[in-house]
């Protein structure tokens, strides 16, 4: 071999190296999806199955942007139907999730659900898994004879069953002022509360957590958006919160401490 063929080997050789580790290299960051790396400061990991939806973190506070669309944006496992847009993070053992929601809730009649009436909700969600978890939401359910119901919807389901379905009676909600929104797990238990004030709470039933499912370790836990409205829906979150219960404790003792604090008499009274 002649050093000319020398000189091309070793040329061919380099190339073919080259080439391997950039193919080599390719599949790392092909898999760096916007879902898995795109994390939101002191919110968590959004989580966008329709890909149409858009987060936009502004200094505390969260906008989720729910286009119009034809198709449902529901976390209704028992439909199969999980496009809600949702940010999560994990946690274990007791907690307490706390958030403030605003925002316009105007479904309209339409609904992208078949048979299912025109629902907009905004809160928490707590997942054990895609088939079992809690939701608690400020919502607007619109029924029959162009009327709307604001009011604060609770559900659990278990195995992609729904165990009641929320009713507009159990937590009344005033439209247009702004709802505090708090699930607290205690034990096998999830307490579900609203406030539209930030500091007198009311409670809906609790639900109870099936050991079997919600024991096996981490649960995701965060924010959700619900449409089945073919219009364009954007709530606003802020003052959010994901916090151990003894580090609610310690700040409720320094509260009732300061006679100037309003939050001193928070209402935390199950019904």
């Amino acid at each position: 071999m002649n050093f000319r063929s020398i000189l091309l080997l070793a040329a061919t050789l380099a190339a073919g190296t080259g080439l391997a580790l950039a193919q080599a290299a390719a599949p790392s960051t092909a898999a760096e999806s916007p879902a898995e790396t795109a994390k939101l400061p002191g919110w968590g990991t959004p989580v966008n199955p329709a890909e149409d939806c858009k987060f936009n973190v502004s200094g505390e506070k969260l906008h989720v942007l729910v286009p119009g669309s034809k198709k449902p944006h529901d976390l209704g496992a028992e439909l199969g139907s999980m496009n809600g847009p949702r940010v999560l993070q994990p946690i274990s053992g007791d907690f307490v999730l706390q958030v403030r929601v605003d925002g316009e809730f105007q479904p309209g009649d339409e609904s992208t659900e078949q048979a299912r009436t025109g629902y907009t909700g905004a809160g928490l969600v707590v997942f054990a898994d895609e088939k079992n978890y809690v939701r608690i939401e400020r919502a607007t359910l619109h029924s029959s004879g162009d009327v709307e119901h604001p009011y604060t919807n609770f559900e659990i389901r278990v195995n992609a069953e729904v165990q009641r379905f929320g009713s507009t009676g159990d937590l009344p909600t005033v439209d247009g002022k702004p709802t505090w929104l708090r699930l607290e797990r205690v034990g096998n238990q999830m307490l579900g509360s609203m406030s539209q004030d930030g500091v007198h709470w009311n409670y809906g039933q609790p639900k109870d957590l099936p050991e079997d499912i919600w024991n096996k370790g981490t649960v995701q836990a965060g924010v959700a958006a619900v449409s089945t409205s073919p219009m364009p829906f954007e709530p606003k979150y802020s003052e959010f919160s994901l916090k151990k219960p003894t580090q609610v404790d310690t700040e409720r003792q320094q509260r009732a401490a300061d006679p100037k604090d309003p939050a001193a008499s928070d209402n935390v009274e199950p019904k």
